[in-house]
């Protein structure tokens, strides 16, 4: 059957390359890699080795030309080797630096400064004293600790003036801390302790206004937000203004208690008159009443003996009684209506005397 490349090529062919092969020195491996027939794309080393080559390139180009930024990040172009800085500065995304350059970067967005007990805070809270109290000027204000939070902003065209005067971001951060800082404790002077708990919204925005005007004067960022989150005083005083509100309030209900008695005492005087209105009212008509139904029984009573006097005379006139005969049947008629027992009086004969009957 021969070797195994004789049954790759044709019968002639094959046969020529055993001759050259007996008949040549070489190695079996030489001879195999001279005469075995090259595979599909075997010719194209060339463009592997450009395109190995190219991407090379790219990668070089981009790890050493081009610096990237987050969106909410500016930029300033600096040489490493010179130290130059550029200018401008740049925001967010892919930008080509050119190679020994990188960007020192800085927030884009609002940046939080929080002065308080919390771990996560960038200072301890603020101690400092309040004005002097007009009730106790010699005092000297009150100590106090100022628990407070403040946002500002980097300003893209005031950038490289940071930089410039401050250093990098953390520098200027921590400038910027004690700068807010001082401005705290000396405008808390500005006011007096009970101003803390009656005007502390007047006393953010004095403090806001204040630290604007120095963060921009001397570090070139504008502050957007104050907010002052605890205030606390000696536990004396506060003990103090704790009973003192509590007596200012307890004066306040004592006042409305009063106003609320003056109202029940107004609604039981309207009642009083009232029901002495209803009573004379009642009186005078019951008067009225007893007057009108007294006047309708004397009418009535006059209508009825009128007319029992006109009867009676029709009735005389039409039976042709004397007065002598309507006195008789007037005196029978009486009889006739009374129920109870009554004593008459009969007149006998001349020289006796008749005895009483009782009917």
């Amino acid at each position: 059957r021969g070797p195994w490349w004789h049954r790759r090529t044709s019968g002639g062919t094959a046969a020529a390359m055993h001759a050259s092969l007996l008949e040549g020195g070489e190695s079996d491996g030489a001879r195999r890699r001279q005469w075995l027939p090259r595979l599909r794309g075997g010719d194209d080393d060339g463009f592997s080795c450009c395109a190995g080559f190219l991407c090379v390139m790219v990668f070089l180009f981009t790890s050493f030309c081009m610096s990237f930024l987050e969106p909410n990040e500016y930029g300033l172009l600096r040489n490493s080797i010179s130290g130059a800085v550029h200018v401008d500065a740049l925001r967010g995304g892919l930008h080509v630096t050119g190679p020994f350059k990188s960007f020192l970067k800085f927030p884009a967005a609002l940046v939080t400064l929080q002065f308080s007990a919390s771990p996560k805070a960038d200072r301890a809270a603020v101690v400092t004293r309040t004005g002097a109290d007009p009730q106790d000027p010699d005092s000297g204000g009150q100590p106090i600790k100022i628990s407070c939070a403040l946002q500002f902003q980097f300003i893209k065209e005031t950038l490289n003036e940071v930089y410039y005067s401050l250093g990098t971001y953390e520098a200027a951060k921590q400038r910027y801390v004690l700068l807010s800082a001082n401005v705290v404790g000396n405008t808390a002077q500005d006011f007096i302790p009970t101003d803390f708990w009656m005007r502390r919204d007047v006393i953010a925005s004095q403090m806001l206004y204040e630290i604007n005007r120095t963060l921009w004067r001397s570090g070139r960022v504008m502050a957007k937000h104050f907010e002052i989150l605890r205030v606390d005083f000696a536990d004396s005083y506060e003990q103090t203004i704790t009973q003192i509100q509590v007596a200012e309030q307890q004066k306040v209900v004592n006042e409305y208690d009063q106003q609320v008695q003056t109202v029940v005492q107004s609604i039981e005087v309207m009642r009083s008159e009232n029901n002495a209105t209803i009573a004379n009212i009642s009186a005078g008509a019951s008067a009225t009443s007893k007057e009108i139904c007294g006047r309708a029984r004397r009418d009535a009573f006059n209508l009825k003996q009128g007319m029992k006097a006109e009867k009676y005379a029709q009735l005389r006139n039409r039976l042709g009684l004397t007065t002598d005969q309507m006195g008789e049947f007037f005196r029978i008629q009486v009889l006739q209506q009374s129920r109870g027992k009554m004593v008459v009086g009969i007149p006998g004969q001349a020289g006796t005397r008749a005895p009483k009957q009782e009917l």
